[in-house]
């Protein structure tokens, strides 16, 4: 049984060595990355500067929720090789910026000497599974920027479906008030006649953008999982900011994919229901 132990404790420390060694080459990363973003923003206006600076502040916040765990024992206890590794990493690349992140990287520093006998500047990985945990992180975030694009696309697909069932929710209302004041028999009942025909349309509007949304809604689900595997997904929030100097369709998509639809789509929605238009929420 003994030996059965030993040979898990040493997968377990192994995996472990791979992914802090590669966590710490990405820290690097995006720790460069966040600098040439903020000399860019710094380049194009002092506003765009400013605006940068607030969403690292943020970004930094919850940097720091996350590293602090590092400091309770029990999450040692009950952390697994990839929860020590994105911890390590997130703490790393806030170092130099943040005396909360570099306090916990040297403690986690000291936790993986105790209790692992693992020297974060001298891990002995194996180089090619380290080169493979890089590979993987970046095709986690190749991925997840995938489905985040498809999702954003079928949510506003999802908004214009909605839209349009209100058009045809207001349709049917007027060509019901004009039946309820029409004399003629005939007019009458064609105008009735119209707004059921708008009715059955929205109907089928309605049932499209639940479908679409649905699909969306599983797209950012995806998203998040495949970063929660990764050791990269601070690198995926940096690359997707680096490029301020650009108001393009793609970084306009990647805003839009934040937007919330409306929870009328998920359940059932009562024709002649008003919805707003979904806000873009920065991250």
């Amino acid at each position: 049984m003994a030996e059965e132990t030993d040979g898990i404790e040493e997968a377990f420390e192994g995996q472990l060595r791979v992914l802090v060694t590669a966590a710490g080459q990405i820290a690097e990363r995006i720790s460069r990355a966040r600098e040439e973003a903020s000399r860019r923003a710094q380049a194009v206006s002092e506003q765009a500067a400013r605006e940068m600076q607030e969403r690292f502040e943020a970004e930094r916040k919850t940097a720091q929720l996350e590293v602090s765990r590092v400091h309770t024992p029990e999450w040692w206890d009950r952390a697994t090789p990839e929860q020590m590794a994105h911890t390590y990493q997130v703490a790393r690349a806030w170092t130099r910026e943040d005396p909360e992140a570099a306090r916990a990287e040297q403690t986690m520093r000291n936790e993986f000497r105790s209790r692992y006998n693992l020297d974060v500047d001298k891990t002995n990985a194996d180089p090619a599974a380290v080169s493979a945990a890089r590979q993987k992180a970046e095709r986690d975030r190749a991925d997840a920027d995938a489905e985040r694009h498809r999702a954003a696309t079928e949510a506003a697909e999802a908004q214009l479906l909605l839209n349009q069932a209100d058009q045809e929710d207001r349709r049917a209302d007027e060509a019901r008030l004009a039946a309820e004041y029409e004399h003629d028999p005939d007019i009458q009942a064609q105008r009735l006649t119209e707004a059921e025909a708008a009715g059955d349309r929205s109907a089928a509007f309605r049932e499209d953008g639940r479908t679409v949304y649905d699909s969306a809604d599983r797209r950012e689900g995806t998203a998040r999982d495949l970063e929660s595997k990764g050791i990269d997904s601070e690198l995926v929030a940096v690359r997707m900011r680096a490029d301020v100097s650009q108001a393009s369709a793609a970084t306009e998509v990647v805003k839009t994919s934040r937007a919330k639809i409306p929870r009328s789509l998920k359940g059932n929605m009562p024709r002649g229901t008003q919805v707003q238009r979904p806000g873009i929420n920065g991250r």
